[in-house]
């Protein structure tokens, strides 16, 4: 379950999230090289040919493949969780504008100014797709 997270010594993600774990549940040395990993709730599953299996959002997975397969794994956007992944990817951008343009354009001010200025200019971009109907409004 989601809660699990603090005994799976969780560490910033791609979508930077503490959602990544360096934890192989079948190391033998698993419990000696991460003591909290016993804490955790362990749901096991044997998924077969034809099959799938849904890990809901926030909670903790692991795959294997216990024979030479073909494995899909996809993240779905959805209406649901549309606003999330907007706000996720626009602070992504925003970081962008600040860091690798703001920074090199103006010189001498605070990285919180820059994130600012960056956070104002996405959300104008983002007003403006929405209201030419490029974007769905959030």
């Amino acid at each position: 379950p989601p809660s699990d997270g603090e005994h799976l010594h969780p560490f910033e993600g791609d979508e930077g999230l503490l959602n990544s774990s360096w934890i192989d549940p079948l190391d033998p040395e698993v419990d000696r090289r991460w003591p909290d990993y016993a804490k955790a709730t362990p749901y096991v599953a044997v998924v077969e040919e034809g099959e799938t299996i849904v890990a809901p959002k926030g909670w903790w997975h692991y795959a294997v493949a216990l024979d030479t397969s073909v494995t899909i794994m996809r993240n779905f956007y959805s209406e649901s969780n549309r606003q999330e992944l907007t706000q996720r990817k626009d602070r992504i951008l925003e970081s962008a504008v600040a860091m690798h343009v703001l920074k090199a354009k103006i010189k001498n001010q605070p990285d919180s100014v820059l994130n600012e200025i960056a956070r104002r200019a996405v959300a104008k971009i983002r007003e403006g797709l929405e209201q030419s109907g490029v974007a769905p409004r959030l």
